[in-house]
Order: structure tokens, then C-alpha cells, then sequence
């Protein structure tokens, strides 16, 4: 049985140094024609984090009348396993867009071509919140609207972005990860690919405490928690029920 947990932190806008712009280049994209994407435009972009150029991208409704709020999506896998690909835009980020907002997503630094090096939820938590900072560059998106979702990875991620004080007004997650140590015994893969990313947790249990959010719950102020029988780790006997929870999640904590 797999679970879904939501949580939302609410946070007070501080004052902000005078910052250079973030978007390097974006560029229009085609993507397969689905019942979501029939009606979104998609732009591949590359943008600043940390002085890296990294990869994301922008899922927008066609025909916008108004600012629309801003979801930060933060996808799940590593490297180049599970990053965002045409399917993705064209189905469940456009099914988002589709719903009233303005999709942005990172590839995270080190894929898709992009700069650096994925440190699956070190210094790469950084190209999340500097997403956000592009969102200021881009049309019609209302940055004082913005809610997160992550999915498995991309839970971790967005746990940690909280953690870290991203200003966003909700969040949920979808099987995402809260304890690296379990994720570490989970299978060999795993295993290889966080001895590579992390290291091993013998020589850097720090590093694994702080991605995981089993060891720092206080740090969530307001959350609800859903489980789903029989879910497996996508929901994917479920995707109506826990997408309408989510948008009606998010739609609560806009007003």
C-alpha cells in the first residue's frame, strides 16, 4: 500500500537584494498532441543557478487572460533516469496547465545538459528556488501564487525546499522520499546510484539525515495526510481522486 502525504508552509516575504536576471534562453517547443497539450504551449529554458546553466521547462495555457498562479513541479528519478521528457510536457504537466496554472519544472543541474553536478538533494535543491526566480522574468505568472508538487525524488525535493524557506503558499507529495538511509537498502541500483551521488551513508550519515525528512518533522507546520488502498507508487489506479486532492489542496491555501 502506497501513501500520499500533503503539506503546506505558509512563509512572510523578506526583503531581497538587487539581483541579475536568471533566464539565459527559451525556446518554444512541439510536443506531441494530446488532449492536454492541444491546448498548452511548452518552452524548454535555460536559466541560472549558482552561476550553472541549467535545464527546465514552462507549460503555460494558451490564450492567458490574467496572471495565473505558479506550480513548481519537482520530478522524481536521477540524472538522466525519469527526467522530463516530451510525454511528461505533453500529458501530466500539460494536464496541470490545463487546471490554471503556469508549469515550471528543473532538470536539475548536471542533466538534459545542463551545468554541474546532480547531488540529488544537496546543492541542487538551489536550482528549485531559483526556478522561482525565474518565474519574476516570465509573462503572466503570479509568483505571490505558487504551489509545489514532487513526485517520489521530487518529494524529498520538495520537502527539503521547504525545509530550506522557499516561499510558496502550498505543497504535496506523491510517494516521495523520507528516509534515504531506507532508500539506500532498498535495491542495488539504489544503492550504486547514491554511493555515486551521496556516497555511502557510513561516511556521510549527515548528508543522509539532512535529506530526509523523518529526522526533521518540525519543520512541517500544517499538513494532511491521504492513503490510497492498494496505491502503487505512481497512484496509478488513483490519478482522478489524489489530482483532484491536490488541486482542491492547492486552491484552499491560493485563497
Amino acid at each position: 500500500m502506497k501513501r500520499v502525504l500533503m503539506g503546506v508552509l505558509l512563509f512572510l516575504a523578506g526583503c531581497e537584494a538587487e539581483r541579475q536576471d536568471v533566464i539565459i534562453n527559451k525556446e518554444k517547443i512541439e510536443l506531441p498532441e494530446t488532449v492536454y497539450s492541444q491546448s498548452t504551449d511548452t518552452y524548454k529554458i535555460t536559466y541560472l543557478s549558482e552561476e550553472l546553466e541549467v535545464i527546465g521547462y514552462m507549460v503555460s495555457p494558451r490564450n492567458i487572460e490574467e496572471d495565473l498562479p505558479l506550480l513548481i513541479y519537482n520530478r522524481g528519478g536521477n540524472q538522466e533516469y525519469g527526467k522530463i521528457d516530451r510525454e511528461m510536457l505533453s500529458k501530466y504537466l500539460s494536464f496541470w496547465a490545463n487546471k490554471g496554472y503556469i508549469v515550471l519544472a528543473s532538470q536539475y543541474r548536471g542533466n538534459d545538459g545542463g551545468e554541474g553536478q546532480e547531488e540529488f538533494g544537496g546543492a541542487d535543491v538551489r536550482d528549485i528556488s531559483n526556478l522561482l526566480q525565474a518565474a519574476d522574468e516570465l509573462p503572466n505568472i503570479d509568483t505571490e501564487h505558487t504551489v509545489m508538487l514532487g513526485r517520489s525524488r521530487g518529494g524529498m525535493m520538495t520537502y527539503l525546499s521547504i525545509k530550506e524557506g522557499i516561499h510558496i503558499k502550498a505543497a504535496a507529495v506523491i510517494g516521495g522520499i523520507t528516509d534515504l538511509f531506507h532508500q539506500y537498502r532498498r535495491n542495488a541500483g539504489m544503492k550504486e546510484v547514491l554511493n555515486d551521488l551521496v556516497g555511502p551513508p557510513e561516511q556521510n550519515e549527515d548528508a543522509y539525515k539532512s535529506r530526509s525528512a523523518v529526522y526533521w518533522p518540525d519543520q512541517e507546520t500544517e499538513f494532511e495526510y491521504v492513503e490510497y488502498e492498494e496505491g502503487d507508487h505512481d497512484l496509478s489506479k488513483h490519478v482522478d481522486e489524489y489530482t483532484d486532492t491536490v488541486n482542491q489542496w492547492f486552491q484552499e491555501h491560493m485563497d
